[in-house]
């Protein structure tokens, strides 16, 4: 009897989630800021709001999440006016956030690396396309 698709992604989710966050926690990072570091190192000046959306964070974690992160000095936030003059922070990473940055990027390089051992290159976008196309079927 096959496998049920739900015990299959649990399966595999937690036990990624745990290899990363091993090693996440060495570098002293909580829930949250492995991501963001990671998305402000190859492209910064992200209004917060917009952050927050693309980590698919609720706007309010995100606020906490980055007070969090100014004040371990990861990253700097400079204010910015956008329509109807209303005030916005743009989210950038100071020199200690982007060395952890590089740090995380290699982490889930290296994760990566070992999750797709044994398998071929067709296999790895094969499994990355199915994936994609249950996500969209879901939404």
């Amino acid at each position: 009897m096959r496998e049920q698709l739900i015990v299959a992604l649990i399966k595999a989710s937690s036990t990624h989630q745990k290899s990363c966050w091993t090693e996440f926690r060495k570098l002293d990072l909580s829930p949250g800021q492995p991501k963001v570091l990671s998305r402000l190192r190859y492209q910064e000046g992200y209004l917060q709001k917009d952050l927050a959306a693309l980590c698919h964070v609720e706007p309010a974690t995100m606020v906490v999440l980055l007070s969090n992160m100014e004040k371990r000095g990861m990253i700097r936030k400079e204010v910015d006016h956008v329509s109807g003059g209303k005030r916005a922070f743009r989210i950038y990473l100071t020199e200690e956030g982007r060395k952890l940055a590089e740090q995380v990027d290699m982490i889930v390089a290296e994760i990566e690396q070992k999750s797709f051992e044994g398998f071929s290159e067709e296999e790895k976008d094969s499994l990355i396309m199915l994936l994609g196309r249950m996500t969209e079927n879901l939404l």
